[in-house]
């Protein structure tokens, strides 16, 4: 009875996955975790955060991030800085004399570029959001892959000893004169294939690990457990957070800059006078004047700049219109797709493993009364085994279309309870 006891081990463990609480957090995460009855394991929140810290690509990123941050910073300082002349001369009368002048930003051009900054650093904090969404469902994906071949290597296992002792027993029954030879020979070579599909599946995982631990830049004794897929029907995406895809803040942050260079360009062609006051004394007489410098756009008004600045803004809303259709329809899709096989899960799990466990459990009790032969044993013990590596890489896609979805719909961070990050508890959303 040996396949009896294993196989509702294997089936515990792909099935009831550990599933630990979470605390509560924004009404968005409340919403969702009230929907789907999924909690997450504090330790998979713990690792992601660890992968963040890891990342290059975020760390990048949040340099960037700074780098615009320090940029707003000067924007928002005067355009023009005064000027101090000073000016001496002597012939057989001598001259002495000190100016001060100061350009005037008539036209507030200082105001069109700390708009501009300003934008810029939205679209490079969007940016940064959207790196790091990117790397966490990277990382989702890459664990998803890990825990389908460690499940993949179980059932290889599994595989083996059940051939063994298939070989085992066909020896037996020979020395007892119930089977032939060839019976004892086909128990041999499908317990040499098992061997080699447990060697496939041990590389496999291998290549497995080696991918996460590139992708998350950890290496750990023991990785992160992943919950359980979604079994209840959720709703389709918050519009609020779709909204506030990191993607789609990013270009519309862009759109708006493109727009405030539009208004800078056509500020270019705008007069700043320059003021000047100027004291001195030549010989023994006092000097004091006061100068006024305009600027003459007779050779050149900057029209095609602000054209052209003007063409862009309009490049920018299209790109960004472009982008929010394709997220719209890239969501859509990945919706559907994780309903499709979130069905297909469910199914398996309320018809198709009850049957396969009385399937196995019947299969094992006609074996061990001589009802089988050893051909019709190997037959259906096979088509169980792959039933059970069909089911570990169903449960693999679920979880790859609920984590497409949830990035996709910008819930992948409240899914995993790390909606607020330092960037916005420490500095604040741009305005």
């Amino acid at each position: 009875m040996l396949l009896t006891r294993i196989f509702p081990t294997l089936v515990g463990v792909c099935l009831l996955l550990p599933i630990t609480g979470m605390a509560g957090g924004s009404t968005s995460q409340g919403r969702l975790a009230s929907e789907t009855s999924i909690t997450i394991d504090s330790e998979l929140s713990a690792f992601i955060q660890a992968v963040w810290r890891e990342s290059p690509a975020i760390q990048e990123a949040r340099a960037a991030l700074d780098a615009a941050r320090a940029r707003t910073e000067g924007a928002g300082r005067p355009l023009h800085n005064p000027s101090l002349e000073l000016d001496t001369e002597r012939t057989d009368i001598s001259t002495s004399s000190i100016g001060l002048s100061q350009t005037l930003d008539w036209s507030d051009k200082q105001g069109a570029l700390e708009d501009i900054a300003r934008r810029e650093q939205q679209a490079a904090q969007a940016n940064f959001h959207e790196v790091r969404r990117a790397t966490t469902l990277e990382t989702l994906e890459a664990l998803v892959d890990f825990s389908t071949a460690r499940e993949t290597l179980s059932l290889a296992k599994h595989r083996t000893k059940l051939m063994q002792t298939l070989v085992d027993t066909a020896r037996q029954r020979q020395a007892a004169g119930d089977l032939q030879a060839l019976d004892v020979t086909l128990a041999q070579v499908a317990y040499s294939e098992a061997l080699m599909a447990q060697v496939a599946a041990q590389n496999a995982l291998v290549e497995a690990e080696v991918a996460l631990q590139a992708v998350s830049g950890l290496k750990q004794p023991r990785w992160p457990l992943l919950p359980d897929v979604h079994l209840a029907r959720v709703s389709d995406t918050d519009t609020a957070m779709f909204e506030r895809l990191p993607s789609l803040v990013m270009l519309r942050s862009q759109m708006d800059a493109a727009r405030a260079r539009t208004r800078l360009a056509k500020k270019a062609g705008s007069i700043d006078p320059t003021l000047g006051v100027r004291a001195g004394k030549e010989d023994t007489e006092n000097l004091f004047g006061l100068s006024l410098e305009i600027p003459l756009f007779v050779r050149n008004n900057f029209s095609s700049e602000a054209r052209a600045a003007s063409f862009e803004a309009l490049a920018a809303e299209q790109a960004y219109r472009n982008a929010y259709r394709r997220a719209q329809a890239r969501l859509s899709g990945a919706f559907q797709r994780f309903e499709n096989t979130r069905q297909a899960w469910r199914s398996w799990r309320e018809n198709g493993a009850p049957a396969q466990r009385k399937q196995m459990q019947l299969l094992d009790q006609l074996w061990q009364a001589g009802e089988l032969s050893v051909t019709d044993y190997l037959i259906q013990a096979k088509q169980n085994i792959d039933t059970q590596e069909a089911a570990a890489q169903l449960l693999g896609e679920t979880r790859r279309t609920q984590f497409a979805w949830l990035a996709a719909a910008n819930l992948i961070e409240v899914w995993l309870g790390l909606a607020q990050d330092e960037i916005e508890t420490n500095s604040g959303e741009s305005k």
